[in-house]
């Protein structure tokens, strides 16, 4: 990990890996690209209640709150908790992770993204105007709430194709700085 997990605090990034096929696949993918394929998941902590860190994280039934417990106690969990952020900022991601609640996932950018991993030319292209996107994939939607904070954040591929990858390589490199 990158920073301890008492260094935490709200609007960090969790950059994380999980099981079963779809996670494998990911980090495949982020191999074949020549990536970090140690994380294929990311969410972005909101708040600490009862000793519990809660989440908000895009997945396959739309974007909810998670219980971080699991990713802390992994040995592959990276953070971007020495990336300096304001209060301010802080609350800007917070709120804009509590925006997008409910956002279907993008199953489109996982279809792209595999694409592109194999080498096979985009079919579609979005971008993302001052909205709540339409949906999203869990590195996205941290993307897009770092953007919204004015924040830095991973620049590999524009925001809605950003990857658990990228968030990976911009808290082991220390991008922000």
């Amino acid at each position: 990990m990158t920073a301890a997990v008492d260094g935490l605090a709200p609007g960090d990034v969790l950059a994380v890996r999980t099981g079963g096929v779809a996670a494998s696949l990911i980090r495949f993918g982020a191999a074949i690209e020549g990536e970090p394929d140690l994380d294929n998941h990311v969410a972005v902590v909101h708040h600490v209640t009862a000793g519990v860190t809660w989440c908000i994280e895009g997945r396959p039934g739309g974007v909810g709150w998670a219980d971080a417990e699991k990713y802390l106690a992994s040995r592959w969990t990276v953070t971007n908790a020495l990336q300096p952020k304001t209060p301010v900022q802080r609350t800007q991601v917070t709120a804009a992770m509590v925006l997008a609640l409910g956002t279907p996932y993008d199953w489109a950018a996982i279809a792209d993204d595999a694409l592109t991993a194999l080498r096979l030319p985009e079919l579609w292209g979005e971008r993302w105007d001052s909205q709540v996107p339409a949906h999203v994939v869990c590195s996205s939607l941290a993307a897009w709430g770092y953007g919204k904070a004015g924040l830095a954040r991973p620049a590999a591929h524009d925001g809605p194709r950003t990857t658990p990858a990228d968030w990976t390589q911009f808290d082991l490199m220390h991008a922000w700085a």
